[in-house]
């Protein structure tokens, strides 16, 4: 029985931190519209614009790489069962550093557009 309710609290973990990393990522995208929308209709708040900018960049980087560095310390304390699952060697293998390069370099080449086109 315990063994069925580890395997219910990892599910249950698992959820969390794909639903806490969702949010995230919507949360810094929409962010980031509203600040191209601010940016393409011109504003006189270049600083204060500048440090929203900033602060969504900063806001995405580190709780969305901390998201993912949760999700493979949960991957890397798997038991060998799960480790053996489809599931299991799947996440095992996932290409966490390119996921985060990838996620890093979106999010700075929106931030650094947004500043160049306000302060150009």
């Amino acid at each position: 029985m315990a063994n069925n309710t580890d395997r219910q609290a990892r599910a249950l973990t698992f959820s969390a931190i794909s639903r806490d990393f969702q949010l995230i990522s919507l949360t810094s995208v929409i962010a980031n519209l509203v600040t191209l929308y601010i940016v393409s209709i011109g504003t006189e708040a270049k600083l204060a614009t500048s440090v929203v900018i900033i602060s969504i960049l900063i806001f995405a980087l580190l709780s969305g790489i901390n998201q993912m560095d949760t999700f493979k310390n949960w991957i890397d304390d798997m038991d060998d069962v799960e480790a053996e699952t489809h599931g299991g060697k799947y996440a095992k293998s996932a290409p966490f550093g390119m996921w985060k390069a990838a996620f890093s370099i979106s999010f700075l080449a929106m931030a650094a557009a947004q500043l160049y086109n306000l302060w150009t």
